[in-house]
C-alpha cells in the first residue's frame, strides 16, 4: 500500500493505492485506496482481520493521521491521529488487541520531538 511511482528518494509519497496478494496464485490484485498517499508507514493486521496504517511519510511530511482496511467492503477508513507524527515507525499486535506503535517521531503534541514516546491504538 503506498509508497513512491517515481525515484524512491524523492521527498514526498505519492501514491494511496493498495494492492492485495494472493499467495495461492502468486498474483497481485488492485484494491481499494488509502485515504492519503503516504510511504514508510506502519501496518498491522488486527484480530477483526483490519489492517491498521499509521503515519508514514506524506506530501506535507511526517503523518499524525491513521486508517483501517476493511477486507470485507476493500475499503479504507480514516480513523483519526496519533499523538506523534511518525514515519518509519514500527507497530506490534499485542496479546490483549492493542497496538504498540514505537519509534521515529518527528513531532509530538504536547512532547518533545526529540524524544521517544510510545502510544497504543485501542481497537
Amino acid at each position: 500500500a503506498g509508497g513512491y511511482s517515481g525515484d524512491p528518494t524523492q521527498a514526498t509519497a505519492d501514491l494511496q493505492t493498495a494492492e492485495l496478494y494472493d499467495p495461492g496464485a502468486g498474483t497481485f490484485a488492485r484494491t481499494g485506496s488509502m485515504t492519503i498517499a503516504r510511504a514508510g508507514h506502519a501496518a498491522t493486521l488486527l484480530r477483526s482481520g483490519k489492517v491498521l496504517v499509521a503515519g508514514g511519510g506524506t506530501s506535507t511530511g511526517a503523518a499524525r493521521t491513521a486508517e483501517l482496511y476493511d477486507p470485507q467492503t476493500e475499503t479504507f477508513s480514516a480513523i483519526g491521529s496519533m499523538v506523534c507524527a511518525r514515519a518509519s515507525a514500527q507497530a506490534s499486535l499485542l496479546p490483549n488487541g492493542t497496538v504498540l506503535i514505537t519509534g521515529s517521531p518527528s513531532e509530538c503534541i504536547g512532547g518533545d520531538p526529540t524524544g521517544y514516546f510510545a502510544e497504543l491504538y485501542i481497537p
